[in-house]
């Protein structure tokens, strides 16, 4: 009686249902919105994976062979419905069928105490099954380029960085190859990942959307793109000042994201004046906006950028940072925090994930004060917002060197203004 109204088996059993359900809404969608009638659908995967949940249960005292014997029992209905199916010629693939035998797996692992890993497989199997049209549309987009660039990703993060040592090497023993590379692999898969977007949805959506994404590839490299762009098509400097500072936008919450990676402690001090820095930024792209409404949205595609991974992209930004903390671990020795802020101002002509991730992984490891770090990412932020400025200035149409400098002028003075106010109430320690 005790046993009937112990929750602890039930709740798991009915985890298990739920999972199978889940997956077979989904086949079951898909199947009442095309002809072909595929293995099962709601009520045949929700049952799957009550079976596979009690052939573990009851396993559990009869031996593992119960289990194993009732999968195989599942393997060979799988089997004997595809093969139906050939026969037919109705055969559209294996999906549906592989999806089938992962379900009874996942109702075992909610008994066998797996039940956040279920779940997660779970949701995420059925979130593949509902993007297939993207999946396959990006399978269609993808040039030889794209599938080695993604190889190579999956190279530098699954086979090289397990292989590097953890330890300090180098000179003042501040170069960690193990961690140095996982924050290649931090980098190079935010701009990875806003490629593959806007590769899946498309940059003629809309010249904001292409400098929203642009930003998470490289807001330098799209803001060259659009600046050069306005020059071909004047009519749109206003649309394409949105995108570059759009782009630029993305780089505020990037670094706020990279320090809260290597050195949360960082981020109260850089919350107040980069965050002020991203809302007058947002405030110019939405005036840009409503002065760009009567503009067309013709221009050709200015999304030109290639593909952002490369595994000589990812050794040279790993080389790069690795000079840029040995650099600054020397300039402070030599010349206390001036050689820092210096090393900060020129890095930040070009680049500011360097900087910000090296003197994040210095303040860390208590090589650098928490003050002059701040200081430091602010100089890089403050720089490379003003290179990015004079960029769309020297390269993009007149009508945008007057939007640009208004722009990128506001956000400097907020950030400068933002910063001197958290300096004086003693908030960047």
């Amino acid at each position: 009686m005790n046993e009937l109204f112990n929750l602890e088996p039930w709740w798991r059993f009915g985890a298990a249902l739920l999972i199978g359900a889940l997956i077979g809404l989904e086949r079951e969608f898909i199947q009442q919105r095309t002809a072909y009638q595929e293995f099962g659908g709601i009520r045949t995967f929700a049952l799957l994976g009550l079976l596979g949940a009690g052939a573990a249960y009851f396993s559990d005292r009869f031996g593992i062979v119960l289990f194993i014997a009732t999968y195989l029992g599942v393997i060979l209905l799988v089997w004997a419905g595809t093969m139906g199916n050939a026969m037919r010629g109705t055969n559209e693939g294996i999906t549906t069928e592989i999806a089938a035998m992962m379900v009874p797996l996942l109702g075992a692992m909610m008994i066998w105490d797996e039940t956040n890993l279920a779940g997660a497989i779970g949701v995420v199997t059925a979130l593949i099954l509902a993007l297939k049209p993207r999946l396959h549309g990006l399978a269609r987009k993808m040039s030889a380029e794209d599938l080695q660039a993604t190889l190579q990703f999956a190279l530098i993060t699954a086979v090289v960085l397990p292989l590097l040592p953890n330890q300090g090497l180098g000179p003042y023993a501040v170069v960690n190859p193990y961690q140095l590379w996982l924050l290649v692999v931090l980098v190079s898969g935010i701009s990875f990942l806003g490629y593959v977007l806007m590769k899946v949805f498309g940059a003629r959506r809309g010249i904001g959307f292409t400098g929203l994404l642009g930003g998470l590839v490289s807001s330098t490299a799209t803001t060259l793109s659009l600046a050069g762009q306005s020059k071909k098509d004047v009519d749109v400097s206003h649309l394409l000042a949105q995108g570059i500072l759009l782009a630029s936008c993305i780089m505020f919450p990037r670094v706020i994201l990279e320090v809260m990676i290597v050195n949360a402690a960082l981020v109260s001090s850089l919350l107040f004046p980069i965050g002020v820095m991203f809302m007058a930024g947002l405030l110019m792209v939405a005036l840009l906006w409503r002065q760009s409404r009567g503009e067309t949205a013709g221009a050709s595609d200015v999304t030109s950028l290639s593909n952002p991974l490369r595994l000589r992209t990812a050794v040279g930004f790993g080389l790069i940072f690795t000079v840029v903390l040995i650099i600054v671990r020397a300039a402070n020795d030599f010349f206390g925090s001036t050689g820092v802020f210096v090393a900060s101002a020129l890095t930040g002509l070009t680049d500011v994930d360097s900087i910000t991730l090296s003197i994040s992984e210095l303040a860390a490891s208590g090589q650098l004060s928490a003050q002059t770090a701040v200081l430091a990412i602010m100089i890089a932020v403050l720089v490379n917002t003003l290179s990015k400025g004079v960029l769309a200035w020297t390269l993009g149409s007149k009508p945008m060197r007057r939007l640009v400098a208004r722009s990128f002028g506001i956000m400097l003075l907020a950030g400068v203004v933002a910063f001197i106010v958290l300096m004086m109430t003693g908030a960047a320690t």
